[in-house]
């Protein structure tokens, strides 16, 4: 094992859509043992800290845990009362979704975002990095970057359109690439590329114009104020970039030097024999995995709906079982139970409000013929990594893109096309029993996981780090 040669410094907001992959770099650092390890986020990102440092056991070095004082994204939404990002496809629905966006970056007051860029200041003097992984989107984090010293990248945990859409010749972001939240086809239709330019020109505006909210101080401290915007593209061509997704996981770009695919970025867990062995026990026969999110809590309708769904495709399929992650109390619901109570009862399906073990876990045990999800990267980042067919279910903003994305490559299917970001039994009854028949499908996405195969992301993210900081 290598001498430290120095400190790594993650900074990265709290949620886990956001800071799993800095989690999986920062465990592949500490089990390396090159670098102290440092992570710095919001207060809800300590327990997770915590954790990493419980899973390496064969190392008696850990991260250290550095808070940044303000409020995280989470807190700006609720503050804001704009709640979860939910919105339908289209014109009017992509702008509802990024003025959601606008609307929490602007509950950021302008105090409260210079206390926290001060205390990102004071992490980065404190630690003294030889290198900081900055998430992206995390704008105060960038801001405070900029007065540093120390090398810097940028750790992305989505696919390349995210990346370098915005730089692609031709203004291709105008014309060739669907926005996010639109729900577009890829290729994008001539007849809607109009509607297209017009979307990015709306949204380009609206997040151009936005102001933090008015902040009541004295007028002497008036000099502390700062504000994320305007807010920043966090490509760059003068900082390295990692990216989970390898070209053939995306569309067709044309990507810099500086971006490096490292393919996905999860963090290594045990077998799920060993963490969760009742588990491990039931499930022996080939099982459709539902999964939508930590974020996600259906109401009874919805549930009734997939409930319906899942019904269908069990009378297709009777062998079949359901493992479903469902944070909604199906057991006070009279019509859930009529639905599907009968199927709970015989244990063909496992309906539970959290999957305790790593999904991974779940995934690498090779009986999960399918996966449904709501389009987050990290799901669909996680299903190709194993090769499994994706039936997504998209809510918001990016996962319209990546409910396009599976269609496209021709791994998964689109589950509510035409209810999002509802769910109708029907569609997604039809979503079901197509992707369990669909032979090449599945060749594809197996293809896809012969891809993933040839990296480690996270062995491959730490390499890249690590090769970076011994540039001249």
């Amino acid at each position: 094992m290598s001498s430290h040669t120095g400190n790594v410094l993650f900074l990265t907001n709290s949620e886990l859509g956001q800071c799993n992959v800095a989690l999986a770099v920062a465990e592949e650092f500490l089990r390396r043992g090159d670098f102290n390890v440092h992570f710095a986020s919001f207060s809800a990102a300590a327990p997770l800290v915590q954790e990493l440092n419980s899973r390496v056991v064969d190392t008696d070095r850990s991260a250290e845990f550095h808070e940044i004082f303000g409020p995280s994204m989470t807190d700006l939404a609720v503050r804001s009362m704009v709640g979860l990002l939910y919105h339908p496809p289209g014109i009017k629905g992509a702008t509802e979704g990024f003025n959601k966006v606008r609307n929490a970056m602007s509950n950021w007051k302008p105090t409260e975002y210079a206390r926290a860029y001060r205390s990102c200041l004071e992490i980065l003097e404190k630690v003294g990095p030889s290198v900081v992984v900055i998430d992206p989107i995390l704008h105060v984090g960038l801001d405070a970057c900029e007065k540093s010293t120390a090398r810097q990248v940028i750790l992305w945990p989505v696919p390349i359109k995210d990346v370098v859409v915005l730089n692609q010749p031709k203004a291709g972001v105008l014309w060739k690439y669907p926005v996010t939240g639109s729900g577009y086809p890829f290729p994008l239709p001539w007849n809607l590329v109009l509607s297209n330019i017009y979307l990015v020109a709306r949204v380009g505006l609206a997040l151009a114009c936005a102001k933090s909210v008015s902040d009541k101080q004295d007028p002497e401290k008036a000099q502390e104020e700062r504000s994320p915007f305007p807010l920043r593209n966090a490509y760059s061509k003068d900082t390295l970039n990692l990216t989970p997704a390898f070209p053939e996981m995306d569309f067709p770009f044309r990507v810099p030097n500086n971006v490096i695919s490292c393919g996905p970025i999860v963090r290594l867990c045990q077998p799920l024999a060993v963490v969760d062995p009742e588990l491990h026990e039931w499930l022996q026969k080939p099982t459709v995995l539902i999964s939508l999110g930590s974020h996600v809590k259906p109401c009874e309708e919805v549930a009734v709906q997939m409930a319906k769904a899942i019904r269908k495709m069990l009378y297709e399929y009777p062998d079949m079982q359901v493992l479903w992650k469902l944070r909604y109390n199906w057991e006070t619901s009279r019509t859930f139970q009529n639905v599907l109570g009968s199927h709970i009862t015989a244990g063909s399906v496992l309906v539970t409000p959290w999957i305790q073990p790593d999904i991974m876990s779940v995934l690498e045990t090779g009986q999960i013929v399918a996966y449904v999800h709501h389009g987050g990267a990290n799901s669909y980042f996680e299903a190709c990594k194993v090769g499994v067919p994706q039936v997504v279910l998209p809510q918001w903003l990016d996962t319209y893109d990546c409910a396009t994305r599976v269609e496209w490559l021709g791994i998964g299917i689109n589950g509510s096309r035409t209810s999002a970001p509802g769910i109708e039994a029907t569609e997604f009854a039809q979503a079901l029993i197509q992707i369990l028949r669909d032979a090449n499908m599945r060749v594809k996405a197996n293809a896809m996981k012969n891809l993933c195969s040839k990296t480690e992301g996270r062995v491959m993210a730490h390499d890249q780090i690590i090769d970076f900081c011994s540039m001249e």
